[in-house]
C-alpha cells in the first residue's frame, strides 16, 4: 500500500445539504496530509431531524436518499472520495459517537492512519469529547484553521490540548468557503433567493430543485420566527361570535361547541391547551360542512382587528403561503414530506392578504 493510501481523512456531518464548503474543505484536507482517500460520514436521519427541530425548521430535514445522492455527486468529482453509511444506519435509539465510528472504519482499513477532520472553532469543546483519551491514542485529528483563530491562545486556555498536540495536524481552510454553510443555503433556498445557487454545486442545486416537495416562492414554515405570526398558535387577542379569545386556535376550537357556555373555557385557554380541549368536546353535527368557512372568518378577524399583523401579512407580497408540516395534516396545510395537502389555511391567508392589500391600494389613491 502506498503512503497516500495509508492515510484516510474522515469528515462527519449532517450534509443537509452538502455545500461547496464541504467539497472544498475535504479536498484541502486530503491534500494537506497527502491522503489517498477522503470519507464522508453523514449522520443519521434521527439526528438531523432533531437538530432541525431544535432550530425551529424541522421541515428542512432532507431524506437520507437525497443526502446520499448529493454526496455521491461529490465522489464523481473526485475519485479519492467515498461515503460511509455507518452513522446513517444506526438505530434511532443508538448514539453515533465519532470514536466508535472511526473504530468501525479502521476495521475496514486496518493498516490505514485515520485523520478525523474538525474545525478550529471546535477545539474548545474537544476535551469533553466521548472517550477522548482513547480517541487521541488511536487516531489523528486534522484541524482546519478558520479565519483568525489563534491556536496558541486556544492551547493556553485548554492545557489538555497542549499536552496532546502531537495528535493534531493543522492546515488552513480555504478562505473562499468561510461564509458558506448548509444553514445559509437553507434560509436562502426557503426564500427562493437565487444566490443560494452560489453555495452548492450545480449537481446539488439540480437535485434540490427536482426533489423539492413545495413550490418555489413560498413561505411554508409558520414556526420560523419571521413568519410565526401566520400560525393560529400566535397569541394575539381576537373577538369572534361575541367572545374574546387569546389566539385563533382557541377561537377556532371553541366553535366545535354548540353553546356559549361550552365555549367560555376556551377564552382563557392557551393555544396548545385549546387544541386538546377541542378534541374532547361533543362535536357539533355540521362541523365538517362549516369548519372552513369559520376558519376564514376567524383568520379575517385576527388580521383586521390587529392592524400591525395585517400589515405584516400584506408585506408577504405575492408569495405562496403554505401551512407546511410533518405530522400529516393535509386539510389545513401540506405534508412537506410528500407535498400533498389541501392547504386550506394557506389559501385563506392569501385571500385575506389580498383583501388587505386592496384596502391599502384604495387608501393610497385617496
Amino acid at each position: 500500500m502506498s503512503d497516500r493510501l495509508d492515510k484516510i481523512v474522515v469528515m462527519g456531518g449532517s450534509f443537509n445539504p452538502p455545500t461547496i464548503a464541504h467539497l472544498e474543505l475535504m479536498r484541502a484536507a486530503v491534500d494537506a496530509v497527502n491522503a489517498g482517500r477522503g470519507i464522508f460520514v453523514p449522520t443519521s436521519h434521527t439526528y438531523v431531524e432533531r437538530k432541525m427541530k431544535k432550530a425551529g425548521c424541522r421541515y428542512d430535514t432532507l431524506s437520507d436518499e437525497l443526502r446520499l445522492l448529493m454526496l455521491e455527486s461529490f465522489c464523481r468529482k473526485d475519485s479519492r472520495f467515498e461515503i460511509s453509511r455507518i452513522q446513517m444506519e444506526k438505530a434511532a435509539s443508538q448514539k453515533g459517537y465519532d470514536f466508535e465510528m472511526l473504530q468501525e472504519i479502521q476495521q475496514c482499513y486496518p493498516e490505514a492512519e485515520l485523520y478525523f477532520l474538525t474545525g478550529s472553532d471546535k477545539l474548545y469543546i474537544l476535551p469533553r469529547w466521548h472517550r477522548i483519551d482513547e480517541f487521541l491514542a488511536q487516531f489523528k485529528i486534522l484541524v482546519a484553521r478558520r479565519g483568525e483563530d489563534d491556536l496558541e491562545e486556544i492551547k493556553e486556555e485548554r492545557p489538555y490540548l497542549a499536552e496532546h498536540w502531537d495528535s493534531f495536524t493543522v492546515f488552513s481552510a480555504p478562505e473562499k468557503i468561510s461564509s458558506i454553510s448548509s444553514s445559509a443555503f437553507r434560509e436562502k433556498f426557503r426564500k427562493d433567493d437565487e444566490t443560494a445557487r452560489d453555495l452548492v454545486t450545480e449537481e446539488v442545486w439540480k437535485i434540490m430543485n427536482e426533489k423539492r416537495k413545495l413550490p418555489a416562492n413560498s413561505i411554508a414554515n409558520f414556526h420560523d420566527a419571521e413568519y410565526a405570526f401566520l400560525s393560529n398558535f400566535w397569541e394575539v387577542p381576537v373577538t369572534y361570535g361575541g367572545l374574546a379569545y387569546g389566539s385563533n386556535e382557541a377561537a377556532f376550537q371553541a366553535q366545535k361547541c354548540m353553546t356559549e357556555e361550552e365555549k367560555l373555557p376556551f377564552t382563557e385557554a392557551r393555544p396548545s391547551k385549546s387544541k386538546g380541549m377541542g378534541r374532547r368536546v361533543k362535536l357539533r353535527p355540521d362541523w365538517e360542512q362549516v369548519k372552513v368557512g369559520i376558519m376564514e372568518e376567524i383568520v379575517r378577524a385576527k388580521f383586521t382587528q390587529n392592524p400591525e399583523l395585517g400589515r405584516r401579512l400584506a408585506a408577504t407580497g405575492d408569495r405562496i403561503l403554505i401551512e407546511g408540516n410533518t405530522w400529516g395534516d393535509t386539510c389545513w396545510g401540506v405534508d412537506t414530506r410528500t407535498g400533498e395537502g389541501e392547504n386550506h389555511l394557506g389559501k385563506i391567508l392569501m385571500k385575506v392578504r389580498g383583501e388587505i392589500q386592496e384596502g391599502q391600494e384604495g387608501s393610497d389613491k385617496s
